[in-house]
């Protein structure tokens, strides 16, 4: 199927607006770094049949698979920050930020081309964006600058991650196994220094009381195979992928609203709808 990328991108979107929700409540029952390290492990054994064919990847592209673990090991660690310390809605909005970042990037770094209904659409998410933090109704909703920089900071480390995604991707010297081994190989290493070198505790109980880790690691490895293979497709761009991905934000407010019993859920909504409008406009114009 010719289009087939655009439904891969559709489904990874709604596992990473699931997976926002399971975050905000493993970090409940357990520390930001055993969450990071144990997601990390689980999701490398999950990765793990792929591993005969990624030991046939050249030096050269492990070496760039190990710099965009180090990005997205930045991005998961502000992510986790400031889901901590904002609501699960108002997070996934705010992460629409990295369309803004996706897209110069696409352009800058790729070669892109920036049309038209691209700028009309990233303008529409932009506007969603703005409309949702200028009413603020009620202190739960109201956040630090320290916070809105975090997901800031997580925005644009992801847009460079799918960046390299593409580029890595674009060839086809690289399958999305290799690329997903060798991914999940340095993450958990990286997560494991981290441990050692901040010296936390780290207990295996953790997995049998917070049974969100591995839901959120399986997740994470479906998802991630699909946007390879999206990326893996002559027709995908990272501008357009990346609009797409937004459609993620109806979920995540949804799943705040159901779980978490958060406000404004009718404004946020209306939000949501103006971002979908924008997402219609870049991939359908």
């Amino acid at each position: 199927m010719e289009h087939l990328w655009v439904i891969f991108v559709v489904i990874y979107a709604v596992l990473k607006s699931s997976r926002d929700c399971m975050k905000k409540a493993s970090l409940k029952r357990s520390s930001l770094y055993e969450v990071l390290f144990f997601y990390t492990l689980i999701g490398l054994f999950l990765a793990l049949p792929s591993l005969g064919e990624a030991l046939r990847l050249s030096p050269k592209f492990i070496f760039f698979i190990l710099i965009k673990s180090a990005v997205v090991c930045l991005a998961w660690f502000f992510s986790c920050l400031a889901l901590g310390k904002m609501s699960v809605s108002l997070y996934g909005i705010m992460d629409l930020a990295r369309v803004v970042f996706s897209m110069l990037l696409g352009v800058l770094a790729l070669g892109e081309s920036l049309t038209l209904p691209k700028v009309i659409g990233a303008l529409l998410v932009i506007i969603g964006l703005l409309l949702v933090n200028i009413k603020k109704t009620s202190n739960v909703e109201r956040t630090s600058v320290s916070v809105i920089i975090y997901s800031l900071l997580c925005c644009f480390f992801n847009s460079v991650s799918g960046t390299m995604d593409k580029a890595l991707m674009k060839d086809g010297q690289m399958t999305s196994g290799q690329l997903q081994f060798w991914f999940m190989f340095f993450m958990t290493i990286i997560y494991a220094v981290t441990l050692i070198v901040h010296r936390k505790e780290m207990c295996m109980k953790t997995l049998r009381k917070n049974y969100w880790i591995p839901l959120m690691s399986l997740s994470l490895v479906l998802g991630d195979r699909l946007l390879f293979e999206a990326n893996a497709s002559p027709l995908s761009e990272v501008t357009v992928m990346t609009v797409i991905k937004q459609s993620s934000v109806i979920v995540t407010v949804l799943l705040g609203w159901w779980i978490y019993k958060e406000k404004n859920i009718l404004y946020k909504l209306f939000c949501c709808g103006i971002v979908l409008c924008g997402i219609f406009v870049s991939v359908f114009a």
